[in-house]
Parts: structure tokens; C-alpha cells; sequence
């Protein structure tokens, strides 16, 4: 399915891709469903250097994420990052974390790449380690994604300084009434009663787009329909375990 585009985010939008472009490293902080994950994607995808962009989910096992990162490198032709003569699934499945890391750091400081990291969740210690010696590489920028300050962890020591950190705020209220909009459409809900739907959903979802997107998908199932009225109360209970969880 399509993405949605970047309704009342063009300017947090542009930020992202000056950084891709210098490169130089940014913080992009937001609750969850504040559009964090889509902005880095479009911003990626208008890249004129997009091959040399890595973008990684986070996990908080370090070795689960060298793995993921060499992985990825690979796959892209990375040239510092040689493809074994056995399925690389399997080599790097052989692979201890001290030697990845070492083999990431020579072949990253070779040749460097923008690492994205999208959804840091309370990095620990041998993660910031890790990734601190590629912020300080000659051509390497990082970019990372998290809910708030605190969810960073250990990586609050990287993204110290507030002129390298973008916070997206919550939209303007014809913005999200917009995005409600495109979302009824591309959710078929026009055939449903919506005024009040609408209201209730744009006042909970506080200008959240992924709020207003999500609430619009679930009530297209029809366990959260009757006849032609939309039951919010449960619809918004279950959308908010999504984003809390």
C-alpha cells in the first residue's frame, strides 16, 4: 500500500534530507505515530544518494544489530565488505560480535555510509560504544529515530547537542483534518457515518498523523462496525495498546 504523503511535515521533511545531503549526523524525536519511520523513508527514497544510505530497525541486542548492519552492507555492495564464499546468512550467523565489530569499523572507515537507525528504545553502553567511533568517522553520519531524550540510553552521549536535534510536534488542525480525510478514502469509510467518528478521532489523535492513519485502517474492520456507526471507544483502546506497546 502507498505511503501517505508528507501532509503539514515538508519542512521537518527538508531537514532530514539537508543532513542526508552534508552529511552530518541528526536526533528525530517524536511520540510514536508522529510520522518519524515515514519521513526517513521519504527522505531516503529522494536521495540522489540513496544506495549509500543504510537503514536499520534497532534492536536492543547489539550482536542481533551488527548482524542486521553487515547484513544490509552486503547486500548493498558494500566494496569494503566483501561477500563470503558461503551464503552470507550463514557466514555472518559464524560471526562473533568482537569480530564484526572490528570488520564494520575497518570497512565502514573505508568506505563510509549514513547509518539510519529508526526506533532507538533505551540503547545500552556497548551499543553507544560501538557506534561512537563511526560518528567520529570521516564521512560517516548517523541518523536516529526514538521516541523521546530518555529513550535514547546510552546514545544521548552521541546526540548531545539541540542544533542536531529535530522534534516533530503535532500537526495543525486543517492538516490533520486533511490526513483524516485521505485516510477515510484510502480505507473506504465514506459509506460510514463520520462526522462523529471524525471529531472524536482528531481530538484523541492530539495532530498525531499515525494516530489519525490507524484509527481510520481499524475501522474498516468490521469487528469495530455497526450498520453504519463506527464504535470508537473500543476502535481507540485497541489502537493505543498498538502505539504503547
Amino acid at each position: 500500500m502507498a505511503a501517505f504523503p508528507m501532509i503539514g511535515r515538508q519542512s521537518e521533511l527538508q531537514r532530514i534530507k539537508n543532513a542526508l545531503r552534508k552529511p552530518e549526523p541528526l536526533l528525530v524525536l517524536g511520540p510514536a505515530g508522529s510520522g518519524k519511520t515515514e519521513l526517513i523513508r521519504a527522505a531516503i527514497g529522494d536521495s540522489d544518494h540513496g544506495q549509500q544510505i543504510v537503514h536499520l530497525r534497532y534492536t536492543s541486542s547489539l550482536h542481533r544489530f551488527l548482524i542486521d548492519l553487515a547484513g544490509t552492507l552486503i547486500k548493498t555492495g558494500h566494496r569494503g565488505l566483501a561477500p563470503p564464499a558461503i551464503d552470507p546468512d550463514t557466514w555472518l550467523s559464524q560471526q562473533t560480535s568482537v569480530h564484526l565489530k572490528g570488520l564494520l569499523w575497518t570497512s565502514l572507515e573505508r568506505e563510509p555510509r549514513i547509518i539510519a537507525i529508526d526506533g532507538i528504545d533505551r540503547a545500552s553502553f556497548p551499543t553507544y560504544r560501538f557506534l561512537q567511533r563511526l560518528y567520529f568517522t570521516r564521512g560517516m553520519a548517523l541518523l536516529a529515530t526514538a521516541r523521546d531524550a530518555v529513550s535514547l540510553g546510552a546514545l544521548g552521549r552521541l546526540f548531545w547537542d539541540p542544533r542536531a536535534i529535530l522534534h516533530l510536534g503535532p500537526l495543525h488542525q486543517t492538516d490533520a483534518a486533511h490526513v483524516f480525510s485521505l485516510a477515510a478514502d484510502r480505507f473506504r469509510l465514506r459509506d460510514l457515518d463520520l462526522e462523529d467518528f471524525r471529531d472524536r478521532v482528531l481530538e484523541s489523535a492530539e495532530g498525531n498523523p499515525g494516530q489519525i492513519i490507524e484509527m481510520c485502517r481499524m475501522a474498516s474492520n468490521p469487528m469495530y462496525v455497526s450498520g453504519k456507526h463506527i464504535k470508537f471507544a473500543p476502535l481507540r483502546i485497541d489502537s493505543l495498546m498498538r502505539f504503547l506497546g
